[in-house]
């Protein structure tokens, strides 16, 4: 594929049923967790192949880094029941411009997805795939499609390390006009569990519990006695 031309055509950028997030590539917090993705979802024009998959756990921001990326590319954004709608004419025209396909692991109609994969190779287009899970690992029902999610590239959006989960922590924090001290702070980011999923969890409990307590570390740490072997209260 090197060679390709895979600058993004004018009055081809479309939006389905994605609010705007305010975020590029630029403004995204980078940490060792996703820097790797992140710098290779910049460098676009110079994948040496058609498609990628971004994957990685709830609440890990696939969503939010695949539309950072169709604004930097002029790409569009589907989700998968999207795809799925679309027209063989449609889905040609789409194929010869940036495409990313949100949580493509549950796009139900394969000859759709098996089409856009074949058509963006063949067109000189750039597919971007989010999931959950590598897509050698999703139940697709066409032979040739599961043998092109096999073989397609991966990126992923690691768990948080320490420096990304108080990054989010604070987000999260900030969304709910709450601010954590900075002793309980240190205290939640030694013990949290490492997913973003859980510091949702940890937050919403906090919330509901702060117009009543004190934020302190002994209310941190019973709100994380509760979600200790539970499962995280938020899924994206």
């Amino acid at each position: 594929m090197q060679g390709t031309d895979r600058s993004p055509r004018k009055n081809r950028q479309l939006k389905f049923d994605f609010p705007e997030t305010g975020h590029t590539l630029d403004t995204l917090a980078v940490t060792d967790a996703n820097r790797t993705a992140i710098s290779l979802l910049k460098r676009w024009p110079d994948w040496r192949t058609a498609a990628f998959c971004l994957v990685g756990e709830k609440r890990s921001g696939l969503t939010t880094a695949a539309q950072a990326w169709c604004d930097l590319s002029g790409g569009s954004l589907l989700s998968a029941k999207a795809l799925g709608k679309l027209s063989h004419k449609k889905i040609s025209a789409l194929a010869e411009a940036p495409v990313a396909i949100d949580r493509a692991d549950k796009v139900e109609n394969d000859d759709n997805l098996l089409s856009l994969i074949n058509l963006s190779a063949s067109h000189g287009g750039t597919l971007l795939l989010t999931g959950r899970q590598p897509p050698a690992r999703w139940r697709a029902r066409l032979p040739d499609l599961q043998s092109r999610l096999s073989a397609m590239t991966l990126l992923e959006l690691g768990p948080p390390d320490d420096e990304m989960l108080r990054i989010r922590l604070r987000a999260a924090m900030k969304r709910r006009y709450l601010k954590l001290p900075e002793a309980v702070e240190d205290y939640v980011i030694m013990r949290l569990e490492r997913s973003y999923a859980a510091i949702e969890s940890f937050v919403k409990e906090l919330h509901e519990l702060s117009d009543e307590r004190e934020v302190t570390i002994p209310l941190a740490r019973e709100i994380l006695d509760e979600m200790d072997g539970t499962r995280p209260l938020f899924e994206d």
